[in-house]
């Protein structure tokens, strides 16, 4: 597929039903989106002592984030240099080795590789300095929240944030001490849909009315409906800004603050870390961290969770509406017999705000940049991709 056939499934108004069905433009996407930009993977305070480790993925890439004894973290693919197997299994531990169980070969958690059985058997020209776990040639940290890139140059990760930082710092600092932890462990599910329902979803207050009917009083979904605010296109990252009413509340209750998702896969919601793991075209896996907030009575952070856990766990009020939604929209996309998904309402009245492309609450703005984003990433050549062995910043 050419860049012009890709550039043509996106439209100033819709865009293609093919960019969530065609296996092939999934693969792509992990190409040219996930092997390419900036990712997130994860949050300081899940590996906050020497040793913790967490597992993740960067598209199909597993991946290993390591607290080391320097106080540094490593992000490290998952995958023996010998064999291919991958040597850590837990989503979140602590270890200084990391082994593979297939031959042995072990490794320190910096990915140094110090332990070969048998090593003569390789020969004179075995040079073990250089077969420790690839590191990804690129990893960021701001306010606690950690992204890496399988891309050895691009775009920083400052500029690639750009406006969203802010909205970044305006989430830690609902914490009096201006740090967040998260609680241990996750909240999963899954669904049989394309990643990118829940990349719109996550920014899409014109659905709250219609689809989650029977979570809201008469009252609530009238009070919603008239909200004031804006959506906004924050240079194809998606936020609904609902800071008329106030800030982010401690409570996580939904009078105030921001929807955030930055593209390709973090979405910040109210008391949430919302991660999304792309499996094939037709299946998603969501990982929710629920946010902790320091120096405040343990009784709010019981409620935050208990919050999380009747709206958006994997049986919530809210979230099994939207899971049932993005199969159902999967489904419906079996079908050739038109193509085009409508992504128009409040194009006439788009207006900039600040530096960004702003509409009504109830407009798409926010999914138009994000897929004239996705558009610029599916279309651009490279800069220069793949893992590399140099050391990362941003420790």
């Amino acid at each position: 597929m050419t860049n012009q056939d890709l550039g043509a499934l996106i439209r100033s108004d819709a865009v293609h039903r093919s960019v969530y069905t065609d296996p092939a433009i999934f693969d792509l996407e992990m190409e040219r989106i996930f092997g390419r930009t900036w990712v997130y993977l994860g949050h300081t305070s899940e590996i906050r002592e020497a040793g913790d480790y967490k597992t993740t993925y960067i598209g199909k890439h597993p991946i290993v984030l390591s607290r080391l004894s320097d106080g540094g973290v490593a992000a490290l693919l998952n995958r023996c240099r010998h064999r291919g197997a991958t040597v850590c299994q837990h989503e979140l531990g602590n270890s200084r080795f990391f082994r593979c169980a297939y031959h042995g070969w072990t490794y320190a958690n910096s990915g140094r590789l110090v332990g070969v059985p048998h090593p003569a058997g390789y020969g004179p020209s075995f040079a073990r300095e250089e077969l420790g776990l690839a590191r990804l040639p690129r990893l960021g940290i701001h306010r606690g929240f950690i992204f890496g890139s399988l891309a050895a140059e691009g775009q920083g990760l400052e500029e690639y944030l750009g406006g969203t930082k802010t909205l970044i710092d305006e989430f830690c600092d609902v914490s009096p001490t201006g740090e967040l932890e998260v609680f241990p462990g996750y909240q999963k599910c899954a669904y049989d849909g394309n990643w990118k329902y829940q990349v719109e979803n996550g920014v899409d207050p014109y659905h709250v009315q219609h689809l989650h009917r029977s979570t809201f009083t008469e009252e609530a979904l009238k009070i919603y409906s008239e909200a004031k605010g804006l959506v906004v296109d924050m240079d194809g990252h998606g936020v609904t800004d609902h800071r008329d009413s106030g800030p982010l509340p401690p409570d996580g209750s939904p009078s105030g603050g921001f929807n955030l998702v930055v593209f390709p896969n973090l979405v910040l919601l109210r008391t949430q870390i919302r991660t999304i793991r792309p499996i094939s075209v037709n299946r998603t896996e969501i990982y929710t961290n629920v946010v902790r907030l320091q120096k405040v009575p343990e009784e709010l952070n019981i409620r935050r969770l208990h919050s999380q856990q009747f709206e958006f766990g994997p049986a919530g009020v809210i979230y099994v509406d939207d899971l049932e939604i993005f199969e159902r929209t999967q489904g419906g996309l079996q079908s050739s017999a038109v193509d085009w998904l409508l992504f128009s309402r409040g194009l006439s009245r788009e207006r900039m705000h600040g530096r960004y492309l702003s509409s009504a609450m109830s407009d798409e703005t926010q999914h138009r940049g994000m897929y004239r984003h996705w558009k610029r990433l599916m279309t651009a050549a490279p800069a220069s991709a793949g893992t590399g062995e140099r050391a990362q910043d941003g420790h």
